[in-house]
């Protein structure tokens, strides 16, 4: 007769468990009550037909929004280290519509997202709300974050000794060996005599992925614009142009 190795385990086991009951100290014994049901195909409660109806009328809508082409992409875009053309479009798109938003006497002078933060490719063709959505579900907003020149440094030192590709626009660096040999900030030479404003999540703002550089600002000051609604008005945008979005791999962090 076999017998089955889960019954056998089980019968181990209850032995075990008597033993160490029974070497235990003398307890009174504890009484709980309680009911037992039976949940099968037959005992199981009917769906309430009226709630389901009400629910299937935002899941048709929800589907619907999810479903919606936003614009149509020349290429497959992915992640990609020392850059990548994901990287590069998302952080192009959110420091352009950031400066248009920005009301300032000194405009924002780069920006910088993680690429953590870059959970699915663009696909090549139709571009719908669901990529958007899989590509950054998260709610962050966009932040103007101050720096002084030695906090900008510190910054430019993280990127260099980074081993992902950070989203990075208006910046060309080159690191070698952990350490910055070169850095640009909209094509000029960095000034360590003035403070620098930096486009980034509030996620990465609050030091999150160990940015701590960014824990002791100038200044700090929200948009009002989440990175996915920032993603969604330029798809948008480039539909109603009648234009296809695409990205370049152009040696902004270059080895």
């Amino acid at each position: 007769m076999s017998i089955n190795r889960n019954t056998r385990i089980g019968g181990v086991f209850f032995v075990l468990l008597l033993f160490l009951i029974s070497c235990g100290p003398s307890r009174e014994p504890v009484y709980v009550e309680g009911e037992v049901y039976t949940i099968d195909p037959v005992t199981i409660p009917e769906k309430d037909i009226e709630i389901d109806s009400i629910i299937a009328i935002y899941r048709y809508d929800l589907e619907q929004e999810m479903s919606q082409v936003l614009s149509y992409s020349d290429q497959t875009m992915t992640r990609g280290t020392p850059e990548g053309l994901l990287n590069n479009f998302v952080a192009d798109l959110v420091f352009d519509i950031g400066r248009e938003i920005y009301q300032a006497d000194q405009p924002i002078d780069f920006c910088l997202l993680n690429y953590g933060g870059l959970r699915a490719p663009i696909p090549q063709g139709p571009v719908t709300m669901s990529h958007v959505f899989e590509l950054m579900p998260f709610e962050n907003e966009m932040v103007v974050i101050t720096l002084s020149p030695e906090k900008t440094l510190e910054l430019f030192d993280y990127l260099a000794a980074s081993d992902v590709g950070m989203p990075v626009s208006g910046i060309r660096i080159k690191p070698d060996d952990g350490e910055v040999q070169q850095v640009t900030i909209g094509g000029r030479e960095f000034n360590p005599e003035r403070n620098y404003r930096v486009l980034t999540s509030d996620y990465l703002a609050g030091g999150g992925d160990n940015m701590t550089f960014f824990l002791e600002p100038i200044e700090y000051e929200y948009l009002g614009l989440r990175i996915r609604d920032a993603i969604i008005k330029h798809l948008k945008e480039k539909q109603q142009q009648g234009l296809s979005i695409k990205s370049r791999l152009d040696g902004r962090i270059s080895n």
